[in-house]
């Protein structure tokens, strides 16, 4: 009886197996969960020293990049990650070093477009690099990440997750609060992008990251028809940032740029221009119709 019922149950699990993908199950990394397994290294790979010692050797090895093109770039970079990852083969216990070369291969997939390779890195950061600036920084490049792939939700909770974190610089927290206004317009919830960018705009760290939050905020109004709400905001940002605009420094003249390179000011002369010129469009002629023009596609692209 034992032996028909071990029979049977094995005749399942097989059953299942076929049925499962599972080739697709290993090759996916766990992005989100915990670590990956350490991935296989070149052979080529020394084994130094120390987890410090294994880091600058990686360094050494990315360098081999500068200059190069194609498939030596691509060689070079293949060799960059290997080194990378090296450090967490042979120093798996060194959380630090773990979640900041994990960090650096990372930034090498991501500027091949391998968006997978370079999540799982990133993640991998971030789970080990508690109680290091490596852990912020990937939570920021995994949201960077989730919002150009469309993942909208997946990269709000990654943007909330940064500026909820104690460890998150002031400026981290602004960039991340920008961003997620961003993704909140995408989800059509208009009113939590106004509250974090109006934080930024009235209290953020950077000059500069404060003239950006002004910006959005006019844009929006913008889009939404209130013109002279998005007017009044251009005119609220100006008075803000008017005496740093007024310096004579560095500082000063990088906010003069700023201030004169909002895209709302443009995009709101565009827009009056738009509106004083319907009711021409619209005035009835003899032989034509009342009916008005089709109202013109909205603006598209992302410009920042």
């Amino acid at each position: 009886m034992q032996r028909r019922l071990r029979t049977t149950i094995r005749t399942c699990l097989l059953a299942a197996l076929a049925l499962s993908p599972i080739s697709a199950v290993i090759a996916a990394p766990a992005v989100f969960g915990g670590e990956t397994p350490p991935p296989k290294i070149e052979s080529s790979t020394p084994k130094l020293e120390s987890a410090e010692a294994q880091l600058k050797h990686a360094a050494t090895v990315k360098q081999a990049l500068r200059g190069t093109e194609g498939d030596a770039r691509d060689a070079a970079r293949k060799a960059a990650v290997s080194a990378y990852r090296s450090v967490r083969e042979f120093f798996g216990s060194d959380a630090g070093a773990c979640a900041e070369s994990a960090f650096r291969a990372g930034e090498l997939l991501r500027s091949a477009n391998d968006v997978p390779g370079a999540m799982g890195e990133f993640a991998i950061a971030r789970d080990r690099g508690t109680g290091t600036s490596f852990r912020v920084r990937a939570v920021l490049e995994i949201a960077h990440l989730e919002r150009r792939s469309k993942h909208s939700q997946e990269a709000l909770a990654a943007y909330e997750m940064v500026i909820a974190e104690e460890t998150s610089s002031p400026r981290q927290r602004d960039e991340a609060s920008l961003w997620a206004g961003r993704v909140y317009i995408d989800l059509t919830r208009p009113a939590d992008a106004r509250r974090v960018w109006q934080r930024v705009a009235d209290a953020g760290d950077d000059p500069l990251d404060r003239v950006r939050a002004w910006d959005y905020l006019a844009s929006a109004l913008i889009d939404q028809g209130d013109l002279e709400g998005a007017a009044g905001t251009i005119e609220r940002c100006r008075e803000a940032l008017s005496e740093l605009s007024q310096e004579e420094s560095k500082l000063g003249e990088r906010v003069r740029s700023a201030l004169s390179g909002m895209s709302s000011v443009d995009e709101l002369s565009a827009a009056i221009a738009k509106k004083k010129a319907a009711p021409e469009k619209s005035d009835a002629k003899p032989g034509h119709s009342d009916k008005p023009a089709k109202k013109s596609s909205e603006k598209s692209g992302d410009k920042r």
